[in-house]
Order: structure tokens, then C-alpha cells, then sequence
């Protein structure tokens, strides 16, 4: 079993929120300038997808007057040399402009898929990693017949954020995330990009990043959109964050 999936991963090297409770503070990936983090993430991908065709694209919300930034975006462009499955792309700005970070990230993660040549794209976050084997086939979504499939980093199991059931093709959920995810770019393109496009001057109150707008519309217009959830019921975690603010 094979199929074409590219693995979108955005990253940065610092940053500074504008509004909310993180406001003013500067914020950086401890990894940085190194691109051990990266390799890392990468490596795992590549030990728990071994039956899928993977392309890798890296984008740096770059900050191109800040010394780290232009260190981390430089080292990690030597990636490529050494992966011919490794792509590096940037959306840049300037750190002196105090632009917003969802508007930076959300623009860095839209660049990342019009670069994505593939049908099927799974956005990673820089500090995501697997911690069980996962069957490749139920990745294969367009073939299945999956819209959008999440990864779980808590037990699949009904909280007081969002409702999971099931139907015939597994778990579903009432919420989109930001956490790791599977779609196809038909589904993005139609379905979730118009949502994520509105960038949110709040913070918080339905998630941030592209998580905020999707499910402010999605609560807020009871839209009732296919999300399934990968595994079954009660079934613990299989992805575990590093947090690349602290992971050396």
C-alpha cells in the first residue's frame, strides 16, 4: 500500500504575541538556530509512515531582521542538500513591525499548501511526534472516503469541548484542531480556507492560530462538518507534543 502525502511543517524561530495573556513577551524555539527539533519530528514521520510516499515541505514564519530567524531559515535550507524529500520555504516579515502572529502563521501555513503538489496533505506542527504505530492504510483518506482526520493527543474520548461518536467510518468529532491533521486540498480549499482566513483580534475563546476562526464559524453556524478522529473510542494518545519552546 502506497500513496503520494506531503507533510507540512510550520515552524519559527521566535515570535511575539500582540494581544492576549502572552502579550509583549518574545517566545522562542529552543532549538533554534539548531535544526535538531526539525530532524527529529522528520525522523519519527519517516519510522511510523514507512509505507507511504512522503514529501516534506518546512515553512519558517520568518523573521527576517532577527538574527535567529536568519541563522534557523539558513541552517535549515541545508536540509535539502542531504533529503532530496525535503523542501524549505519561508513567509517573511519583520519582527520591528509587531505584526500579528496569527496573521504571520496563518500566511506562513497557506503558503506551505499552495506549495503542496500532492491531494492529500498532513499539516505537522514543528514539535508533533507519533508514540504508538499507526496503520498506514487508514491514511489514505480520499480513498477511504475521510474528509479531514485528527491525530489524538488525549484519550478519544467525550469532554465538555467536543462531542465524540461514531458512524461508519470511525470516530467523529464536533471540532477541528490544530494539532496534527490529514485532509485533501479539495477539502481545504473548499470547505475550511474561507474560515481560516479570518483572522481573530481575540484570543482564546474558540483556540488560536486557524483553530480559532474554523471553529468560531463551525460552532457559531452549526455547520456540520465530517471530522474523524484516528483510532477507536477510549483509545489513549498516539501523538505527544515535545513543546518547542523548552525541547533542546
Amino acid at each position: 500500500m502506497s500513496f503520494d502525502l506531503t507533510v507540512l511543517i510550520p515552524t519559527h524561530a521566535c515570535k511575539r504575541e500582540v494581544i492576549g495573556p502572552f502579550k509583549n513577551l518574545d517566545q522562542k524555539n529552543a532549538s533554534a538556530p539548531s535544526t535538531k527539533l526539525i530532524e527529529t519530528v522528520i525522523s519519527n514521520i519517516r519510522e511510523h509512515l514507512s509505507d507511504i510516499s512522503l514529501k516534506f515541505i518546512i515553512g519558517v514564519d520568518h523573521k527576517r531582521d532577527v538574527d535567529l530567524s536568519v541563522s534557523y531559515l539558513s541552517n535549515l535550507k541545508q536540509l535539502p542538500f542531504f533529503n532530496d524529500d525535503i523542501e524549505v520555504i519561508s513567509y517573511d516579515t519583520k519582527y520591528s513591525d509587531r505584526v500579528m502572529t496569527t496573521i504571520t502563521a496563518t500566511n506562513n501555513f497557506f503558503n506551505l499548501i499552495s506549495h503542496c503538489n500532492t491531494d492529500t496533505f498532513l499539516l505537522w506542527e514543528h514539535d508533533w511526534i507519533f508514540t504508538k504505530p499507526i496503520d498506514n492504510s487508514k491514511l489514505d483518506i480520499q480513498n477511504i472516503g475521510i474528509e479531514m482526520l485528527r491525530f489524538n493527543q488525549f484519550t478519544n474520548k467525550t469532554n465538555t469541548v467536543e462531542t465524540i461518536s461514531t458512524d461508519d467510518m470511525g470516530l467523529t468529532t464536533t471540532l477541528f484542531s490544530n494539532n496534527p491533521f490529514i485532509t485533501s486540498k479539495q477539502a481545504w480549499n473548499d470547505k475550511y480556507k474561507k474560515l481560516a482566513s479570518e483572522i481573530p483580534d481575540w484570543w482564546g475563546e474558540y483556540g488560536a492560530f486557524i483553530e480559532g476562526p474554523i471553529n468560531r464559524h463551525i460552532v457559531e453556524k452549526n455547520l456540520n462538518y465530517k471530522i474523524h478522529m484516528y483510532g477507536n473510542l477510549n483509545d489513549d494518545p498516539y501523538i505527544a507534543h515535545l513543546n518547542g519552546q523548552v525541547w533542546r
